[in-house]
C-alpha cells in the first residue's frame, strides 16, 4: 500500500483513443510517483479538514444573494438555446434513511398504491412545465444528458419512468446520444427493474451500495446487504449499459481489510466504474443544499466519538490509498476524481457525459425537485446558482397552491473571481485537461499570469497537484491532486481565490 504508484496520463489517453474495449491488466508506470494521503497532508496541513468540516460540494457558498423573483428572471432571460445543458429530476422519496444522508429526502409512505410515486411524478414533470412555460430558450438547449436521482429515483415502477422520459422527449430537445441516467439502491435493482428501464431508453445506472460489509451497512440503517448488493451488481451488467457502484470510506465499523475486499470483489466483478466517497458530517442543510442526518445531532456525534466508533483521519486516508492501489493495479483510472473506470468504459477521456456537462464544461444545469440546485453558466462571464425550496412540506405547499412559477428558494449571483473559482473547481473534479485559452475567451482570464489565480496554479503545479501539457495549452490534476481533490478546491479553489483571501494568495 505505500509501494509509490504513477500513471503515464497520455500512454493511458492513446490506450482510449486505439482500443475502447480492451483494458490493460496492470496500470501503466509512470511519470510522477504518487504519494499517500497522509504523507500529503503531512506537507500540506492547510488541506485536513475533519468529518465535520469536511463536505463533498464544489458549489459556491459566497455570491450575492439573490430572492426567487430575481432568481427566476435570470433564469428567463438566459440565453442559453442551442447551447449544452444538463436536466436532473429529484426524487426525494427513500425506502428507509440512512442515518449519514443529508440530501433532501422523506421516507416513502408505505401502503399507499403508489399514490406517492404518481404524487412525485406528476410534481416533477408540473415543476419542468412551469419553467417551459415560461423560458423560451429552454426547450431549444442541447440537452446532452439527463440524471434521475434522489432520494431513491428507481422506487419509480417503469410507467413513472415512462412518463418522465417520454415528457423530456416531447419538449425538450434530447440529444440523440444522450446519456440517461437512473440512480438507485440494490434492493430497487433484484429483478427485472434495470432490464426494463434499459428498455425504455436509461443507458446508464448509478448503483448506491456504500459497502459490502452487512455489519457496516446494518449500522447505517441500510436495508440489503451483500448478497442483494451482488445480486443487483449482476443485473445492472446484464443490461449491457455503463454503470458505477458507490463506495463509502471512513465509516464506522470499516477498517482498510474490509474496504480493500468489498473493492477486490467489485474488480473481480467487471464493475465498470467505482465511485469512492469518504463519509462526512458536514451540515449541509445549513448551506440550503440538504437536510440534517441523524448523525449530525451533537450529541449523536459526541457519543459516538466517544465510543471510538468513527474512525480517524489516518485511518480514513490509510483506506481511500488502499482501495486506489487495488483500483490502479487493475487498469482502473479516476475520471472524474472519485469515480475510477476500466479503460474504454467511455470514449473521449473516459469520463460520463453527465461529468462531462456538469464538470468538465460547466454547461448549463437545470434542476427539479425539493433541494435541487443548478446553474445558468454558458456565454456568461459571471455564474448564477439557483436553490429550489429544500423544505419537502413547503415545496409541496408551492406546487399544490396552483404555482405559476417554480419553487426557487433563493439563487447567487457569482462575481467574476468567485465564477472562476467555481468553474475552476468543477474543471478540477472533472479530472480532465483544464483548456488555459477558454478561460481566456470565457473569463477574459489569463490563469497563468493574472493574480491571483496565477498564484495558486503556480503553487499547485509547484507542490504536484497540477501537471502542465506537453504543449503548455493546458494543466489537469495528478494522482495526489485526485487523492485530495475535494481538500484543494475548498482551500485553494473557493476560499483563496473565491473569497479574495489575500494573505492566502501571497503566501
Amino acid at each position: 500500500m505505500n509501494e509509490a504508484i504513477s500513471i503515464d496520463i497520455q500512454s493511458l489517453d492513446r490506450d482510449l483513443r486505439s482500443d475502447e474495449h480492451k483494458a490493460p491488466r496492470r496500470a501503466r508506470a509512470l511519470r510522477r510517483p504518487r504519494h499517500g494521503a497522509l504523507e500529503i497532508l503531512d506537507a500540506h496541513p492547510e488541506l485536513r479538514q475533519g468529518q465535520e468540516e469536511y463536505n463533498i460540494n464544489v458549489t459556491s457558498q459566497t455570491g450575492n444573494k439573490l430572492l426567487a423573483d430575481q432568481t427566476f428572471r435570470e433564469i428567463r432571460t438566459h440565453d442559453g438555446a442551442d447551447k449544452p445543458a444538463h436536466l436532473y429530476f429529484h426524487v426525494p422519496l427513500c425506502d428507509y434513511v440512512c442515518k449519514f444522508c443529508n440530501y433532501v429526502k422523506r421516507l416513502a409512505p408505505r401502503d399507499d398504491d403508489g399514490a406517492a410515486l404518481n404524487l412525485w411524478t406528476n410534481l416533477l414533470i408540473a415543476e419542468s412545465t412551469l419553467y417551459l412555460d415560461r423560458c423560451e430558450w429552454l426547450g431549444r438547449a442541447d440537452i446532452q444528458s439527463l440524471y434521475l436521482g434522489g432520494g431513491t429515483a428507481s422506487l419509480l415502477r417503469v410507467w413513472h419512468l415512462e412518463r418522465i422520459l417520454a415528457h423530456v422527449r416531447e419538449h425538450y430537445a434530447l440529444a440523440p446520444n444522450a446519456e440517461i441516467t437512473l440512480e438507485g439502491n440494490p434492493d430497487n435493482f433484484l429483478e427485472a427493474e434495470a432490464a426494463d428501464a434499459a428498455r425504455i431508453g436509461f443507458n446508464r445506472f448509478s448503483l448506491g451500495v456504500q459497502s459490502l460489509n452487512d455489519r457496516v451497512t446494518s449500522f447505517t440503517g441500510r436495508k440489503h446487504g451483500a448478497a442483494d448488493s451482488l445480486r443487483a451488481i449482476d443485473k445492472l451488467a446484464a443490461t449491457g449499459k455503463p454503470f458505477n457502484v458507490d463506495m463509502m470510506f471512513g465509516l464506522p465499523h470499516q477498517d482498510v481489510e474490509t474496504v480493500v475486499t468489498d473493492i477486490e470483489e467489485l474488480v473481480a466483478r467487471g464493475v465498470p466504474t467505482i465511485t469512492i466517497y469518504r463519509f462526512r458530517n458536514a451540515l449541509r442543510h445549513e448551506m440550503g443544499i440538504g437536510n440534517k442526518s441523524a448523525w449530525n445531532n451533537a450529541q449523536v456525534i459526541t457519543h459516538m466519538a466517544s465510543e471510538g466508533l468513527f474512525p480517524t483521519l489516518a485511518q480514513t486516508y490509510a483506506m481511500r490509498d488502499a482501495i486506489t492501489d487495488v483500483l490502479l493495479a487493475n487498469s482502473y483510472y479516476p475520471s472524474p476524481c472519485g469515480w475510477w473506470s476500466r479503460l474504454g468504459t467511455y470514449p473521449n477521456g473516459n469520463i460520463p457525459q453527465v461529468s462531462r456537462n456538469k464538470w468538465q464544461h460547466f454547461d448549463t444545469m437545470i434542476a427539479f425537485g425539493p433541494g435541487a440546485y443548478g446553474w445558468l453558466s454558458g456565454s456568461r462571464h459571471e455564474v448564477v446558482q439557483t436553490h429550489n425550496i429544500q423544505d419537502i412540506a413547503a415545496y409541496l405547499q408551492h406546487m399544490r397552491d396552483g404555482a405559476t412559477e417554480p419553487p426557487l428558494s433563493f439563487g447567487r449571483h457569482l462575481d467574476a473571481r468567485q465564477t472562476v473559482a467555481t468553474v475552476l473547481g468543477f474543471a478540477f473534479k472533472a479530472n480532465q485537461p483544464i483548456e488555459l485559452a477558454r478561460f481566456k475567451s470565457q473569463y477574459a482570464v489569463d490563469l497563468l499570469h493574472v493574480e491571483p489565480y496565477s498564484t495558486v496554479l503556480g503553487h499547485l503545479l509547484k507542490t504536484g497537484f497540477l501537471e502542465m501539457s506537453a504543449d503548455g495549452r493546458s494543466v489537469r490534476p495528478t494522482l495526489d491532486g485526485e487523492t485530495v481533490h475535494e481538500e484543494i478546491i475548498s482551500h485553494y479553489l473557493h476560499k483563496t481565490i473565491g473569497d479574495a483571501d489575500a494573505v492566502a494568495c501571497k503566501r
